[in-house]
């Protein structure tokens, strides 16, 4: 098949982020799968090399210098008025549709897609104005409900009530809607897009790249790892991953047993302050920060480690589909993850990892004690946990949207012809303006 791939968020496509290796990951699949790929990112530098990665053409679609200019101008009006300053705000994120459209369009002139795949970016209309237009499917891969994690978690919206109906109604206009874990599903089924066009579609790993026959002394022995027992975690320093909660566990752990050893691999705006709680308690000696690590060679990392831990807070809405208990696994790690969200489904009990409950220090500190007081549990949950991932492939998600896409191929709606100004108003759709 000819597929368009495309993601109109500030997700660096080269880069180590959640999001970009969960992107490249796909596309590579879909590739290595022998579909002709095309894919159009609004940040992918090293075209050359990301093209030869992927097997897909990969496209560019920045900002315009003249949204840029705009993006720096509301930027200053916020701090002069002291308030929350971000990156990309909504009016930018809703003017860079015309850029974006005009790039994906072209890409989709020359390729002629048989459908459109499209990672859910907030404010992003192209590839419903696309599928639309070309007469095609849409499928919709949603990570989160953007709108309220942009007011609960970062720096909030310019206006809720519109950013909240966008959403919904783009979520209720694709023609498949992949959710990346059943409480994501759940709140797409609230939101009234229709259950028969919903999927549950999770994370997947390299099993290549993250496996359990890994030399881990070279690593071992270049951080001063050796006779240790190391407590180890790998993602990005926010707040909804629960690193300050995995410290302050560790420095009770660490306070029984001298010969313990925290590693902590990978980076993020929470780093001045877990540094700041590290060097308060004492523990300078006992952490070692890799800082960002290139996602090839974090499987080295995860190798000199003898207890992965996914410390996720109890959250009032945890709909994510964490990557990092794919990859600890895969690696043949002892995971150590809190029962919360998709990683109590992922992670069984006492045979593929041990759980404990969010928020419970004491908790989490006693599973450190089993492993530690039981190489051979460690053990025997790391193999598990590989075995239990071999089938949780990108090869194998690739193929699964595929058969999920074939029965839409047949069903082609009449194409509607742009006219000057038409936008998601075009026909054929009718319920625009339909209540979120």
């Amino acid at each position: 098949m000819k597929i368009l791939y495309i993601c109109a968020d500030g997700i660096e496509l080269a880069g180590n982020t959640g999001g970009a290796i969960h992107m490249r990951s796909f596309i590579r699949a879909l590739g290595e799968a022998g579909h002709t790929v095309s894919a159009v990112s609004s940040c992918a530098s090293s075209l050359p090399a990301l093209e030869a990665d992927l097997h897909a053409r990969v496209y560019a679609a920045p900002r315009a210098p003249w949204n840029h200019t705009l993006s720096h101008a509301i930027a200053a009006g916020n701090r002069v008025l002291g308030r929350p300053t971000r990156h990309n705000p909504d009016p930018v994120r809703v003017l860079h549709n015309f850029t974006f459209l005009k790039t994906a369009s072209a890409v989709a002139q020359r390729l002629e897609p048989d459908f459109i795949y499209e990672r859910y970016t907030l404010w992003s209309l192209a590839g419903l104005w696309l599928a639309r237009v070309r007469a095609i499917p849409l499928v919709l891969e949603v990570n989160a409900p953007l709108a309220y994690e942009q007011k609960q978690y970062r720096a909030g919206l310019t206006c809720p009530p519109l950013a909240r109906w966008v959403e919904r109604s783009i979520w209720r206009r694709a023609d498949l809607v992949l959710a990346v874990s059943e409480p994501l599903r759940r709140w797409l089924e609230k939101a009234r897009v229709d259950s028969g066009r919903v999927r549950t579609l999770p994370n997947a790993v390299d099993t290549r790249l993250f496996h359990r026959d890994l030399d881990s002394q070279a690593i071992r022995r270049r951080l001063n790892l050796e006779g240790r027992f190391v407590v180890g975690f790998a993602g990005s320093f926010r707040s909804w991953h629960g690193v300050e909660f995995l410290v302050s566990a560790f420095r009770d752990f660490h306070g029984a047993d001298p010969s313990t050893h925290l590693l902590l691999v990978g980076d993020g705006p929470l780093r001045p302050r877990i540094e700041k709680a590290i060097r308060e308690a004492g523990l300078e000696q006992a952490v070692t920060f890799a800082g960002a690590v290139a996602h090839e060679k974090v499987p080295l990392y995860l190798a000199a480690m003898d207890a992965a831990v996914a410390p996720y807070p109890a959250l009032e809405e945890f709909y994510y589909s964490p990557l990092k208990l794919f990859e600890y696994m895969a690696a043949g790690r002892a995971v150590v993850a809190s029962r919360v969200g998709q990683g109590a489904d992922v992670v069984e009990d006492g045979k593929t990892g041990l759980l404990f409950e969010p928020g419970d220090r004491q908790s989490l500190v006693q599973c450190l004690r089993r492993l530690k007081q039981d190489a051979t549990l460690g053990s025997d949950l790391g193999k598990r946990a590989h075995a239990a991932c071999s089938e949780r492939t990108w090869a194998g998600n690739a193929a699964r949207v595929i058969e999920w896409v074939e029965p839409l191929l047949g069903r082609k709606r009449p194409a509607a012809a742009p006219t000057e100004g038409a936008g998601l108003e075009t026909q054929p759709y009718k319920s625009w303006g339909e209540t979120p």
